[in-house]
């Protein structure tokens, strides 16, 4: 529509799209519901209270308007609204679960490591054996089943014969885990393997505090819009649309799509625009921490860092003291000079997945 008219509203659009396949009837309400879609998946997706209420609307049209029912377009809007439903509960309930198991870890620092795993354990897999919401899962694989009979809509690969994962096999990823277990599963049991007890309680201290590395410390998860408060953002779709300027996050695609690794190291940054602090402590001393890829050419406040580790591979710790006048101000800018990567593919290139700012023990 916008080749015909680019002046068109895209609420205009919208409205017509939705009185040629819905009916005159319902033209305006679909519309709102349409633009629901698009708002769910803006933002944080725990903060997105928006993403029920848009379920709310596709159930409204679904019971005042019979006559939809038989329409596959509206089925498919219908299926999207109760998948992001579903998805935000789950994330809701399995991001408190973990928060909850990493607590428990804390406070279980000085007892048996082997006990504090257990229950830490216990708590994370209550996502499985007390779900959310099980009758929206049953409406999402009901739709997906009746559009691959009505339409050959092909949401999976073992139930619809669909050709691969990555081609939309929605259905085939409804149940993975919504926070860090899997990850945190492998973590345990090589834990286990370990003889030292006190190595034991060091490797849990990391693993509980990952993403809460205590007062004047900071994390960014770097893929993430919710969790990346320090990073400075780049320029949009609306003014850079083929993203010469700067990239948007990626997501990795290892395992189909069923990697066990830290979800934070599965949405990256190939390099941030910039990660920015205000308000530290003159007087402290800090260390840059970085998980990702490859090679990091990081500066701060326009000064190259030398580290002090400098792992390559994926979910290693690269560190690099921050010179204390660097933080005199309060104020600390890191960026990213870029590498020259083009002879490996992209997939193989550098980037960045987490930041810490660590406060030192003075």
């Amino acid at each position: 529509m916008l080749g015909w008219d680019p002046d068109r509203g895209v609420r205009e659009m919208l409205v017509e799209y939705a009185r040629y396949f819905f009916g005159a009837d319902v033209e305006e309400a679909a519309a709102d519901a349409l633009l629901g879609l698009e708002a769910n998946w803006r933002g944080d997706l725990e903060l997105n209270g928006g993403v029920n209420g848009t379920l709310a609307l596709w159930q409204r049209l679904e019971a005042d308007h019979p006559h939809l029912a038989g329409s596959w377009r509206f089925r498919m809007h219908l299926l999207r609204a109760y998948y992001d439903a579903y998805v935000r509960a789950r994330l809701i309930r399995e991001v408190q679960l973990e928060r909850e198991a990493m607590a428990g870890l804390r406070r279980a620092s000085e007892e048996d490591a082997g006990r504090a795993m257990d229950e830490a354990l216990a708590v994370l897999r209550r996502g499985e054996t007390d779900p959310v919401r099980p009758e929206w899962r049953q409406r999402i694989v009901d739709l997906a089943d009746d559009l691959f009979r009505s339409i050959g809509y092909q949401t999976s690969v073992p139930r619809h014969q669909a050709s691969g994962a990555e081609r939309g096999c929605i259905l085939d990823f409804l149940d993975l885990p919504m926070n860090n277990r899997w990850w945190l599963e492998d973590q345990f049991a090589a834990i286990r393997g370990l003889t030292d007890e006190a190595e034991k309680q060091s490797r849990l201290g990391v693993i509980s505090t990952w993403d809460d590395p205590g007062l004047g410390s900071y994390y960014d998860d770097i893929g993430h819009v919710g969790r990346s408060p320090h990073l400075v953002a780049g320029e949009g779709a609306n003014t850079d649309p083929e993203l010469r300027r700067h990239d948007t996050a990626d997501h990795a695609w290892w395992e189909e799509g069923r990697s066990r690794a830290r979800l934070s190291w599965q949405t990256y940054l190939r390099w941030p625009v910039a990660v920015l602090y205000e308000g530290l402590d003159p007087s402290a001393r800090y260390v840059v921490r970085l998980t990702g890829r490859g090679e990091s050419r990081l500066r701060a406040n326009g000064i190259a860092l030398e580290p002090s580790r400098n792992p390559r591979a994926i979910g290693e710790f690269k560190e690099y003291p921050v010179p204390p006048p660097l933080t005199a101000s309060g104020t600390l800018r890191l960026t990213w000079d870029d590498v020259d990567e083009s002879h490996l593919n992209w997939r193989e290139q550098s980037h960045v997945a987490e930041v810490w700012l660590l406060r030192q023990p003075r």
